[in-house]
């Protein structure tokens, strides 16, 4: 119990400060400035820092959130993604590599095999690329083509990896197989690859399209290589899986997912400061009409859980009452964008696409 403790604890520490480290990738993505040189600074006062200003974590506590020179606050950026790098990278490694010993409910030490080592190593690439896109794109609703064309560029590496380790496993095994069209519809490479292009496709098709109806912009620029980047990393991981490498409708299956989750996860967060601004701007059609359509919603629901709307008269009478309460607001909210005149947030949605492919990463069965 005492080595696996000790293990999560180093893993953790190496977290944190590869978290310190992506942080600056974040802040000097924003600026232009070297990742390299030179050495950590104050954002406000340009201060070079000491060495015990950049404890991960511990030194933004013992500073109290303030530069030691300035005095000015330090960023809640900082200590979360830190936070936040250290526990994905103790989930990944649970993940990837069999927990061992008694503190997993096993009697005896499970070694770790190279082939988790390189599938852990490979995911803690995936994920702290994940971390500098959202990063980036949050904080100056940018994004890198560094950083996307690496996420593709790592996704498809992965996959070359793993098809030459299914090579030459299978060729030790069984012998060297027959390279035509069924060998490769079975290579993780085409999975990455062919992901990768249908994913750019679709979110550039709806960029597009969407820009052409609303005369507006409503994705970035950069939304469509974030989706290739997550499409290779995914191509490969359930390409080289058992589990989904059987067919490519899976992986497309997995994939939807994804970006269904991710058109999903802004709502818990854009809701509380869209409602306060429709508030505060006493836009009291759409205010009333929102809130009126959740009350209703949830009224529908649990009278269709208690079984209230077993005639189809009800059914239907009511389910149409919904979908026009749903069809008049998003009505609102469309006009209102395409006068440029929405009471919506602004939200880049890479941040979303990113915070969804990091949530198929740590917690999707994949091996």
């Amino acid at each position: 119990m005492l080595f696996s403790i000790v293990m999560l604890l180093f893993i953790f520490i190496v977290g944190l400060v590869t978290g310190s480290f992506l942080n600056v990738v974040i802040l000097r993505t924003v600026s232009g400035e070297s990742i390299v040189f030179p050495g950590s600074k104050c954002p406000k006062c340009q201060t070079p820092l000491k060495w015990y200003h950049n404890i991960p974590v511990l030194s933004f506590i013992f500073l109290r959130g303030k530069c030691g020179f300035c005095h000015e606050k330090i960023s809640w950026q900082y200590p979360l993604v830190e936070l936040l790098t250290g526990i994905i990278f103790i989930l990944l490694f649970l993940k990837f590599c069999n927990p061992f010993d008694i503190l997993f409910g096993l009697d005896v030490v499970n070694p770790i095999t190279y082939f988790q080592l390189v599938n852990y190593i490979f995911g803690l690439v995936f994920a702290c690329l994940f971390i500098v896109i959202a990063g980036t794109d949050i904080k100056e609703m940018q994004v890198s083509d560094a950083h996307t064309y690496s996420l593709i560029g790592a996704g498809v590496i992965y996959s070359i990896v793993m098809a030459a380790w299914n090579l030459i496993v299978y060729k030790n095994e069984v012998g060297m197989p027959e390279l035509d069209f069924k060998f490769i519809m079975t290579c993780p490479v085409f999975y990455s690859i062919g992901a990768a292009i249908i994913c750019f496709v679709f979110v550039e098709g709806l960029r597009r399209i969407s820009s052409f109806l609303l005369k507006v912009e409503t994705f970035g620029e950069g939304d469509a290589y974030i989706a290739a980047g997550i499409g290779a990393v995914f191509g490969a991981l359930l390409g080289n899986s058992a589990l989904y490498s059987s067919s490519f409708l899976n992986i497309l299956y997995v994939l939807f997912a994804i970006f269904v989750l991710s058109a999903i996860l802004p709502i818990f967060f854009i809701f509380p400061i869209y409602m306060k601004k429709l508030y505060t701007q006493k836009n009291w059609f759409m205010f009333c009409g929102v809130i009126a359509f959740i009350v209703y919603a949830a009224a529908y629901m649990y009278a269709k859980n208690l079984g209230w709307l077993e005639n189809n008269i009800a059914l239907y009478s009511s389910t149409i009452v919904l979908a026009l309460l749903g069809l008049l607001l998003c009505k609102e909210l469309v006009m209102g964008i395409k006068n440029h005149t929405s009471d919506g947030i602004p939200c880049p949605y890479g941040p979303a696409l990113v915070g969804a492919a990091m949530i198929a990463l740590l917690f999707l069965k994949i091996f």
